[in-house]
């Protein structure tokens, strides 16, 4: 029978205490009694299954009275079936082989009985709190696996699908990756995704824009220099490489960078070694280098990159279609975005019209997935608060700011010839130039407000009616 604070079982403790010597028990429950510990018999099937019945548990504290192989048997089955608990042994017979053989099998610590509180209070909020960082960091590891992992790449296009498939084996490896793809493609979402699902999510993802290096800090900023190696040099720098080691260095557009530097670029991926400027040694470091450009094959082989360093980056090379290719995807990509702009407090969006797709789909978007972001965030900000949908009208406007002829009887560059469009054109440019006010938009066209209300349903143009005031 156990002493009276085990009657109830707290399953939602983060502290276990479990011992067959009853005293030892309850001193140690009221010892950490701030922590509200759950008790438990000492015997293996009494611990084990109440561990299997406590997901907050961070620490059991086992304590035994002759700390025979029976305990140390139980210590390893503990670790091997709840890996991230820790242990904390409590031992009244304590002796140098006890205390090796436990920590060697997973103890956390060994304290000897008897024992002093403070340094067991001292020692239970030092593993707690170990604990609890573990907990936060893995939990960071999921979110930012969620943020950047290959479930933010949304497609359903059979091109979108053989990256995917691409992007995944990447993150198996650490094998050096040429991601191409025109800008606003969403290059450095597939590499960051590759590093999020790699072995090294826990360490640093480092972009580098390499077009916008200066040219003369190039070799600084991206292997450091030593203090005094030049003119401004006040201190060591340890530069971009150093700073991410053990993760990922992601060098976009690399086709920007000067020759001389892709030459020590070489030495880099080849050796694994950086040399500061103005440095007299090598540094090593371990990185992965996922490389980007949005220069076709073709290009980079013929000049823009070293042959050399260009089959050194090759070796996996991702393919990313533009958006003009993967029409199937705009739906799903307009939703993503739109639910995205969402949590961020962006106007509430709750989708867009069949019609305003249609336009979407006939646009050749020339910046991609990026520009239909754009795209999409501009219209939200402007709708009126009233308005939840964006509509064909909302696409036109854009696409006439752009000179796009996505809708010529709505489009100011394009004076159509047929009387019908040509009417539906002088008013939506009417109404551009009014900035939508009807009234101003009437007098430009020498009409009553009256007659352009009529005209406006009459072209397909009604949604701009929002104000009978105006």
């Amino acid at each position: 029978m156990l002493p009276q604070v085990a009657i109830n079982a707290r399953l939602g403790s983060r502290v276990l205490i479990a011992s067959d010597d009853r005293e030892l028990t309850a001193a140690l429950a009221l010892l950490l009694a701030r922590y509200r510990p759950d008790v438990a018999e000492g015997n293996a099937p009494s611990v084990l299954a109440r561990l299997a019945h406590g997901d907050a548990r961070r620490l059991l504290i086992l304590g035994d009275a002759g700390f025979d192989s029976g305990a140390l048997d139980l210590l390893q089955t503990i670790k091997e079936r709840h890996p991230d608990l820790a242990v904390l042994l409590v031992s009244a017979h304590p002796t140098i082989e006890h205390a090796t053989e436990s920590i060697r099998r997973g103890a956390e610590d060994f304290v000897p009985v008897p024992y002093s509180d403070e340094i067991v209070i001292k020692e239970v909020a030092r593993i707690l709190e170990a604990s609890e960082l573990r907990a936060r960091v893995d939990s960071l590891d999921r979110l930012v696996a969620t943020r950047f992992g290959f479930e933010r790449i949304v497609s359903r296009s059979p091109g979108m699908n053989a990256v995917l498939d691409r992007a995944t084996a990447a993150a198996r490896s650490d094998t050096p990756v040429l991601i191409v793809g025109e800008t606003g493609t969403g290059k450095e979402l597939v590499a960051r995704a590759i590093h999020a699902n790699s072995r090294r999510a826990r360490r640093p993802f480092v972009p580098i824009n390499c077009a916008a290096l200066p040219r003369d800090l190039i070799e600084s900023e991206l292997f450091g220099h030593r203090r005094g190696a030049f003119s401004g040099a006040a201190s060591d720098h340890p530069g971009l490489f150093a700073s991410a080691h053990g993760g990922s260095v992601f060098l976009d557009e690399i086709g920007e960078l000067p020759l001389e530097a892709q030459a020590k670029m070489l030495r880099v991926l080849q050796d694994g070694e950086v040399r500061a400027v103005g440095g007299l040694e090598s540094r090593r470091v371990d990185v992965r280098v996922v490389a980007a450009t949005n220069r076709s094959l073709a290009a980079m082989r013929e000049g823009r990159m070293r042959p050399d360093l260009f089959y050194r980056l090759s070796v996996l090379i991702i393919e990313i279609p533009p958006l003009r290719d993967r029409r199937d995807d705009l739906p799903l990509l307009v939703g993503h975005l739109l639910a995205g702009m969402r949590e961020r407090g962006v106007h509430r969006v709750d989708g867009i019209d069949a019609g305003a797709l249609e336009l979407l789909a006939d646009y050749p978007f020339p910046g991609n997935v990026r520009e239909l972001e754009n795209m999409l965030e501009g219209l939200s900000v402007s709708l009126p608060q009233a308005r939840t949908t964006i509509s064909a009208d909302d696409v036109r406007g854009w696409l006439r700011r752009r000179g796009e002829g996505g809708d010529r009887a709505g489009d100011a560059t394009h004076v159509p010839l047929k009387l019908v469009e040509l009417e539906a054109w002088a008013i939506a440019e009417a109404m551009r130039q009014a900035h939508g006010n009807k009234s101003a938009a009437a007098q430009i066209l020498g009409i009553s407000r009256d007659t352009l209300y009529r005209k406006l349903h009459d072209v397909g143009l009604a949604s701009e009616v929002s104000d009978p005031r105006t």
